[in-house]
């Protein structure tokens, strides 16, 4: 009876200290994201041309601006929730794999594309487990549309007087803003839909799977020569998927990396390259005023985890109608581009700033990246 009871103690004793130190990584993987820090930011080229600025401000569109982070909460919700939610959302992102990867294995060893049923089964095994993940990770968002009398007038701004509304007609692929990891899992829940990834997720257990059997394009940011790639692979996708032809949809962030979800980044062309009508969507990641659910320029896993931690969170997920470049776009708008592609590019963004709320933003991946090295150096790097 003694000797249970100390069994019992120790694993206690264990179960706390593993909590304590994923809190502890958590909190200190975040904690740099809210501390106040001022630099001097150079204003010219003279020694005393220096001003001090807040270096968060410098780079609202990464930086946090929720509630103070707690690591009293943090633990508590590591302690109580963490493993329950990370061991229930995990097996359904497991039976998803293992589903995905044994029809591709199928498929490469009898040398053969998949069928439209195959491709049918795959979106749908994709929301459903994919929904539960998110359930189970204590994500839960709504979809909805904005009213027509809303959206008819923007569209017409940009496509002419005479241009209707449509949800349901052809298009190329989904656009959407990028805030963290989670809208890749909302695009799946929602769409069952691929996307386009880092080369590295394809080595990633669990998820490198899935990603290969949603027949993801994967980039290499290392390799020069895999942008052009990726480029003629969004190419022949969007093809084949407006066309009909039996290949899993896919999601495209046209940003090329995440923000705080209050500013739409300049959009690359990866989308909008073939001029074919594209399915905006908006997410908003904030409806819970304590926690922000966009990690910005925050490690992706260890916002994930620390989303593990909360409760529950809320985030709004907005249909938008298909956007169809035209004529009209192209002669109105010729100043936001010098190829037609950059003028549809823009146009969509105007559009996903009027309609989403947000702020726009000519940043890129390498400003974040550059506010991760000013937050380490506590000094502000001009490049």
């Amino acid at each position: 009876m003694l000797f249970w009871l100390f069994f019992k103690l120790g694993l206690l004793i264990i179960y706390s200290l593993i909590c304590f130190l994923i809190s502890l990584y958590i909190y200190n993987g975040e904690k740099k994201y809210y501390e106040e820090i001022y630099v001097m930011k150079k204003t010219g080229k003279g020694k005393n041309d220096e001003k001090l600025v807040y270096l968060h401000d410098e780079f609202d569109e990464f930086s946090r601006k929720d509630a103070p982070i707690s690591f009293i909460k943090i633990l508590f919700g590591v302690f109580t929730i963490l493993l329950f939610k990370l061991i229930l959302s995990m097996s359904f992102a497991l039976s998803l794999s293992i589903k995905l990867f044994k029809k591709l294995k199928e498929k490469e060893s009898k040398n053969r594309k998949f069928t439209k049923e195959e491709i049918e089964t795959n979106i749908a095994s994709t929301k459903f487990h994919t929904s539960y993940f998110l359930r189970f990770s204590g994500i839960f968002f709504f979809k909805k549309r904005l009213p027509d009398e809303k959206i008819l007038p923007v569209y017409q701004k940009y496509f002419g007087p005479d241009y209707k509304i449509d949800y349901e007609g052809k298009f190329c692929c989904y656009i959407c803003n990028h805030t963290s990891f989670n809208d890749i899992l909302l695009s799946m829940a929602i769409y069952g839909c691929g996307f386009i990834s880092k080369k590295s997720i394809k080595k990633t257990p669990i998820f490198g799977k899935i990603a290969q059997g949603l027949q993801t394009i994967f980039i290499d940011r290392e390799n020069p020569n895999s942008r052009q790639e990726v480029l003629e692979q969004i190419i022949e996708r969007q093809k084949e998927f407006i066309e009909g032809k039996p290949v899993m949809p896919f999601m495209i962030f046209p940003e090329g990396t995440t923000t705080s979800g209050r500013h739409l980044l300049k959009f690359k062309r990866g989308a909008f390259v073939n001029l074919l009508p594209v399915k905006p969507n908006i997410i908003h990641p904030n409806l819970l005023s304590n926690f922000h659910l966009g990690c910005g320029a925050t490690d992706v896993g260890i916002n994930y985890a620390r989303t593990l931690s909360e409760l529950y969170v809320l985030t709004e997920f907005i249909e938008l109608p298909i956007m169809k470049p035209n004529d009209y776009m192209k002669n109105n708008f010729s100043s936001y581009g010098k190829e037609d592609w950059e003028i549809y590019a823009e146009v969509a963004r105007e559009i996903m700033c009027e309609l989403g709320g947000f702020k726009k933003s000519d940043k890129h991946l390498r400003d974040k990246l550059r506010y991760k090295s000013c937050i380490k150096n506590k000094t502000y790097i001009e490049s």
